[in-house]
């Protein structure tokens, strides 16, 4: 009786080992080819610059990202001439200070391990809106008397080239911490505010131009262009 019992649970074990021994080699080759597939297409990604710059570890992008931030500050402090002495103020330095402390703070953001924790999205949207808030800020620092008087009234002049500047100057460090970013969310919108404050320093410290018409127009516009024209456009419109 207990062979007449355990026989059709035989006849089922014997059948599930043939099915198992017919897929096998199905199995095999499949994954085989779904191998293959993955290691081209790695392969293919690592030959692009981007590819290899996110392959590389955290602390290795953070080091390129500083070096590069640091080679085109230290080149335009020294090829180009920063403001006389005379507007060197406790609120010039201040703004300048702030401005690499937020510059850094979305370096780390944007280069974030992916095998952490996720930020919290709030936290990426209160920086851009810090950075916006800064260089807004900056403009309404006081300037001393004899600036003012050596410009006149030129300031409004000066506002579209500052702008063409501050672009151009934003938009390496824009293109930079897009290559390293390994698909932070916000990711788009932090590099923009990134290289509005990268812009925006380095007017700063080169711009003698006095007046808050001017940087509001010449130097925060690059900021707010940023974020608004590259940042918020490439999160909703992303490109694959």
């Amino acid at each position: 009786m207990t062979s007449v019992n355990n026989r059709p649970e035989d006849d089922l074990a014997e059948r599930l080992r043939e099915l198992d021994v017919a897929d096998v080699d199905a199995r095999s080759e499949r994954m085989e080819h779904l191998f293959t597939g993955i290691k081209a297409e790695c392969q293919k990604s690592d030959r692009t610059v981007a590819g290899f710059l996110r392959s590389r570890s955290t602390m290795a992008r953070r080091l390129i990202v500083l070096g590069v931030f640091s080679a085109l500050a230290i080149t335009g402090w020294y090829l180009f001439p920063i403001v006389g002495d005379h507007a060197r103020t406790i609120q010039w330095t201040t703004s300048l200070v702030t401005f690499c402390v937020l510059l850094l703070a979305a370096m780390i953001m944007v280069t974030r391990p992916v095998h952490l924790p996720e930020l919290p999205r709030w936290q990426s949207v209160c920086l851009v809106c810090v950075a916006l808030g800064a260089t807004v800020l900056a403009a309404f620092w006081p300037y001393p008397a004899a600036q003012a008087a050596t410009h006149g009234h030129d300031g409004s002049v000066m506002a579209g080239a500052c702008m063409g500047v501050g672009i151009l100057l934003g938009v390496p460090v824009y293109a930079l911490l897009r290559l390293v970013d390994r698909g932070n969310a916000f990711g788009s919108l932090v590099a923009a505010a990134a290289a509005g404050l990268a812009g925006n320093f380095v007017l700063k410290a080169h711009c003698s131009v006095p007046g808050t018409s001017h940087e509001l127009l010449g130097h925060a516009s690059v900021a707010v262009l940023f974020v608004l024209g590259l940042g918020l456009v490439h999160r909703w419109m992303p490109s694959h």
